[in-house]
């Protein structure tokens, strides 16, 4: 039952890094005080994704597994005004264990 979460959320987490890590990368060399070029412009914009990707797959799948086991536990009524607070104690739980890891 947890396969399912655990390979989504790892697959999320790292689809994540690639799209925004490059991102990032040319946003802070845009801020820098030397300037976009010196700072390595568009050069080596994916340097360090490997090993960001690697670190995030299992905390991305942690929780995932974790928010929706929390989801079931709690088993709210799609339709009950509790579901709000369902999925922000599930998202919380998720983050506790994500950031434990």
């Amino acid at each position: 039952q947890d396969r399912p979460g655990l390979v989504a959320g790892g697959v999320a987490g790292v689809s994540v890094d690639l799209i925004l890590f490059p991102l990032d990368t040319i946003k802070t060399r845009l801020q820098s005080p030397q300037g976009f070029y010196k700072a390595g412009g568009f050069y080596g914009v994916y340097a360090g994704v490997p090993s960001t990707a690697i670190g995030s797959f299992p905390n991305a799948a942690a929780f995932f597994v974790t928010y929706e086991y929390v989801k079931w536990i709690l088993n709210t009524d799609s339709s009950s005004y509790l579901m709000p607070v369902t999925h922000m104690l599930a998202a919380s739980a998720g983050e506790v264990v994500s950031n434990v890891l």
